[in-house]
Protein backbone atom coordinates (compact mmCIF):
# COMPACT_ATOMS: atom_id res chain seq x y z
CA UNK A 1 0.00 0.00 0.00
CA UNK A 2 1.33 3.41 -0.98
CA UNK A 3 1.42 6.11 1.68
CA UNK A 4 1.55 9.90 1.80
CA UNK A 5 5.33 10.02 1.37
CA UNK A 6 5.16 7.84 -1.75
CA UNK A 7 2.54 10.05 -3.40
CA UNK A 8 4.27 13.34 -2.59
CA UNK A 9 7.58 11.98 -3.81
CA UNK A 10 6.03 10.80 -7.06
CA UNK A 11 4.34 14.15 -7.70
CA UNK A 12 7.77 15.78 -7.27
CA UNK A 13 9.42 13.25 -9.61
CA UNK A 14 6.83 13.92 -12.30
CA UNK A 15 7.45 17.63 -11.87
CA UNK A 16 11.19 17.04 -12.33
CA UNK A 17 10.38 15.14 -15.53
CA UNK A 18 8.22 18.06 -16.74
CA UNK A 19 5.33 15.57 -16.90
CA UNK A 20 1.78 16.72 -16.15
CA UNK A 21 0.65 15.01 -12.97
CA UNK A 22 -2.93 13.75 -12.72
CA UNK A 23 -4.68 11.04 -10.72
CA UNK A 24 -4.45 8.76 -13.74
CA UNK A 25 -0.70 9.32 -14.15
CA UNK A 26 -0.11 8.74 -10.44
CA UNK A 27 -2.12 5.52 -10.52
CA UNK A 28 -0.14 4.24 -13.50
CA UNK A 29 3.31 5.18 -12.23
CA UNK A 30 2.69 4.03 -8.65
CA UNK A 31 0.94 0.84 -9.81
CA UNK A 32 -2.22 1.47 -7.81
CA UNK A 33 -5.86 1.65 -8.82
CA UNK A 34 -7.35 4.94 -9.99
CA UNK A 35 -9.88 4.99 -7.09
CA UNK A 36 -6.97 4.56 -4.62
CA UNK A 37 -5.03 7.41 -6.22
CA UNK A 38 -8.10 9.66 -6.26
CA UNK A 39 -8.84 8.95 -2.60
CA UNK A 40 -5.27 9.72 -1.56
CA UNK A 41 -5.28 12.97 -3.54
CA UNK A 42 -8.41 14.04 -1.67
CA UNK A 43 -6.56 13.42 1.59
CA UNK A 44 -3.43 15.26 0.43
CA UNK A 45 -5.53 18.19 -0.70
CA UNK A 46 -7.39 18.33 2.62
CA UNK A 47 -4.07 18.29 4.49
CA UNK A 48 -2.74 21.15 2.37
CA UNK A 49 -0.04 19.23 0.50
CA UNK A 50 -1.43 19.44 -3.05
CA UNK A 51 -3.78 21.55 -5.14
CA UNK A 52 -6.05 20.28 -7.91
CA UNK A 53 -6.58 22.55 -10.91
CA UNK A 54 -9.73 22.69 -13.04
CA UNK A 55 -8.13 20.52 -15.73
CA UNK A 56 -7.27 17.79 -13.19
CA UNK A 57 -3.58 18.61 -12.78
CA UNK A 58 -2.00 17.97 -9.38
CA UNK A 59 0.39 20.61 -8.02
CA UNK A 60 2.42 20.67 -4.83
CA UNK A 61 1.70 23.43 -2.33
CA UNK A 62 4.57 25.11 -0.46
CA UNK A 63 4.12 22.66 2.44
CA UNK A 64 3.83 19.75 0.04
CA UNK A 65 7.03 20.75 -1.72
CA UNK A 66 8.96 20.88 1.55
CA UNK A 67 7.73 17.42 2.52
CA UNK A 68 8.32 15.94 -0.96
CA UNK A 69 11.86 17.36 -1.12
CA UNK A 70 12.61 15.90 2.31
CA UNK A 71 11.27 12.50 1.25
CA UNK A 72 13.29 12.43 -1.97
CA UNK A 73 16.45 13.49 -0.13
CA UNK A 74 16.15 10.47 2.17
CA UNK A 75 15.39 8.14 -0.75
CA UNK A 76 18.34 9.38 -2.81
CA UNK A 77 20.75 9.21 0.11
CA UNK A 78 19.79 5.57 0.58
CA UNK A 79 20.38 5.00 -3.14
CA UNK A 80 23.82 6.53 -2.76
CA UNK A 81 24.51 4.27 0.23
CA UNK A 82 23.58 1.23 -1.84
CA UNK A 83 25.88 2.18 -4.71
CA UNK A 84 28.82 3.91 -3.02
CA UNK A 85 29.10 1.72 0.11
CA UNK A 86 27.44 -1.58 -0.80
CA UNK A 87 28.51 -1.55 -4.45
CA UNK A 88 25.12 -2.20 -6.03
CA UNK A 89 24.64 -1.21 -9.71
CA UNK A 90 23.02 2.21 -10.11
CA UNK A 91 20.14 0.90 -12.18
CA UNK A 92 19.05 -1.61 -9.50
CA UNK A 93 18.80 0.57 -6.39
CA UNK A 94 15.53 2.49 -6.81
CA UNK A 95 13.17 -0.19 -5.52
CA UNK A 96 15.61 -1.30 -2.81
CA UNK A 97 15.85 2.29 -1.58
CA UNK A 98 12.06 2.53 -1.52
CA UNK A 99 11.93 -0.48 0.81
CA UNK A 100 14.53 1.00 3.16
CA UNK A 101 13.77 4.73 3.20
CA UNK A 102 10.75 4.52 5.49
CA UNK A 103 12.89 3.02 8.26
CA UNK A 104 15.42 5.89 8.16
CA UNK A 105 14.96 8.41 10.97
CA UNK A 106 15.96 12.08 10.67
CA UNK A 107 19.00 11.39 12.86
CA UNK A 108 20.14 8.47 10.73
CA UNK A 109 19.49 10.49 7.57
CA UNK A 110 21.86 13.25 8.66
CA UNK A 111 24.49 10.74 9.76
CA UNK A 112 24.16 9.00 6.42
CA UNK A 113 24.64 12.28 4.53
CA UNK A 114 27.74 13.05 6.61
CA UNK A 115 29.22 9.58 6.09
CA UNK A 116 28.68 9.83 2.33
CA UNK A 117 30.35 13.26 2.20
CA UNK A 118 27.10 15.17 1.53
CA UNK A 119 26.70 14.01 -2.09
CA UNK A 120 24.92 16.38 -4.44
CA UNK A 121 23.42 13.77 -6.76
CA UNK A 122 21.91 10.31 -6.49
CA UNK A 123 23.08 7.45 -8.75
CA UNK A 124 20.45 8.47 -11.33
CA UNK A 125 22.04 11.93 -11.50
CA UNK A 126 19.07 13.55 -9.75
CA UNK A 127 19.74 16.29 -7.17
CA UNK A 128 19.74 15.36 -3.51
CA UNK A 129 19.57 19.04 -2.56
CA UNK A 130 16.68 21.24 -3.80
CA UNK A 131 18.83 23.31 -6.17
CA UNK A 132 20.59 21.80 -9.18
CA UNK A 133 23.20 24.25 -10.56
CA UNK A 134 23.64 22.40 -13.86
CA UNK A 135 22.05 23.66 -17.06
CA UNK A 136 20.10 20.63 -18.22
CA UNK A 137 17.91 19.93 -21.22
CA UNK A 138 15.90 16.95 -22.42
CA UNK A 139 17.64 14.58 -24.80
CA UNK A 140 14.71 14.83 -27.21
CA UNK A 141 15.52 18.54 -27.66
CA UNK A 142 18.98 17.78 -29.05
CA UNK A 143 19.80 17.95 -32.76
CA UNK A 144 21.87 15.70 -34.99
CA UNK A 145 25.58 16.08 -34.33
CA UNK A 146 25.27 17.20 -30.72
CA UNK A 147 27.76 15.60 -28.32
CA UNK A 148 26.48 15.71 -24.75
CA UNK A 149 26.77 14.02 -21.37
CA UNK A 150 23.92 12.11 -19.74
CA UNK A 151 23.12 14.16 -16.64
CA UNK A 152 20.14 12.38 -15.12
CA UNK A 153 17.65 9.60 -15.72
CA UNK A 154 14.03 9.65 -14.57
CA UNK A 155 13.09 7.52 -11.56
CA UNK A 156 9.45 7.35 -12.65
CA UNK A 157 9.87 4.48 -15.13
CA UNK A 158 11.21 1.42 -13.34
CA UNK A 159 12.46 -0.32 -16.50
CA UNK A 160 14.23 2.71 -18.01
CA UNK A 161 17.47 2.68 -15.95
CA UNK A 162 18.22 -0.94 -16.81
CA UNK A 163 17.70 -0.34 -20.52
CA UNK A 164 19.91 2.74 -20.53
CA UNK A 165 22.63 0.97 -18.57
CA UNK A 166 22.75 -1.83 -21.14
CA UNK A 167 23.01 0.64 -24.00
CA UNK A 168 25.82 2.72 -22.48
CA UNK A 169 23.68 5.67 -21.40
CA UNK A 170 24.34 5.72 -17.67
CA UNK A 171 24.64 9.08 -15.88
CA UNK A 172 27.99 10.62 -16.74
CA UNK A 173 28.29 8.86 -20.11
CA UNK A 174 29.25 10.89 -23.17
CA UNK A 175 26.91 10.32 -26.11
CA UNK A 176 26.28 11.75 -29.58
CA UNK A 177 23.05 12.22 -31.53
CA UNK A 178 23.59 10.51 -34.90
CA UNK A 179 20.14 10.77 -36.41
CA UNK A 180 16.63 12.00 -35.58
CA UNK A 181 13.88 10.45 -37.68
CA UNK A 182 11.24 12.90 -38.95
CA UNK A 183 7.59 13.04 -37.87
CA UNK A 184 8.32 12.11 -34.28
CA UNK A 185 10.44 9.10 -35.15
CA UNK A 186 13.24 7.68 -32.98
CA UNK A 187 16.67 9.06 -32.20
CA UNK A 188 19.84 7.17 -33.07
CA UNK A 189 22.42 7.64 -30.32
CA UNK A 190 26.08 6.67 -30.36
CA UNK A 191 27.44 5.49 -27.00
CA UNK A 192 30.48 3.59 -25.77
CA UNK A 193 28.45 0.41 -26.33
CA UNK A 194 27.63 1.25 -29.97
CA UNK A 195 24.58 2.75 -31.63
CA UNK A 196 21.07 2.48 -30.26
CA UNK A 197 17.66 3.76 -31.37
CA UNK A 198 15.37 5.18 -28.70
CA UNK A 199 11.88 6.61 -28.94
CA UNK A 200 11.07 10.24 -28.28
CA UNK A 201 9.20 9.31 -25.08
CA UNK A 202 12.34 7.67 -23.72
CA UNK A 203 14.52 10.59 -24.82
CA UNK A 204 12.20 12.96 -22.95
CA UNK A 205 13.03 11.16 -19.68
CA UNK A 206 16.78 11.66 -20.07
CA UNK A 207 18.38 14.99 -19.20
CA UNK A 208 21.73 15.94 -20.70
CA UNK A 209 24.34 18.66 -20.25
CA UNK A 210 27.45 19.84 -22.03
CA UNK A 211 30.56 17.62 -21.87
CA UNK A 212 32.24 20.46 -19.97
CA UNK A 213 29.77 19.95 -17.11
CA UNK A 214 30.27 16.17 -17.07
CA UNK A 215 32.76 16.42 -14.21
CA UNK A 216 29.88 17.29 -11.89
CA UNK A 217 28.29 13.98 -12.81
CA UNK A 218 31.40 11.81 -12.88
CA UNK A 219 32.71 13.28 -9.66
CA UNK A 220 29.52 13.30 -7.58
CA UNK A 221 26.72 11.38 -9.23
CA UNK A 222 28.28 8.09 -10.23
Amino acid sequence: MRGVEDYLGQVKRLEEDATRCTATVLARTLHVSLPSASEMLKRLSAEGYVERTKDGSVLLTADGRVQATRNLRRHRLVERLLTSILGMPWHEVHEEAHRLEHAVSARVEERLAQTLGFPEYCPHGLPICPVDPRELRALNDEVVGDAVAVAQVSEVSGELPGFLHETGMSPGALIKVIDAAPFGGPFTIETSAGRVSIGREVAALVRVCSPEDAELIHGRAV
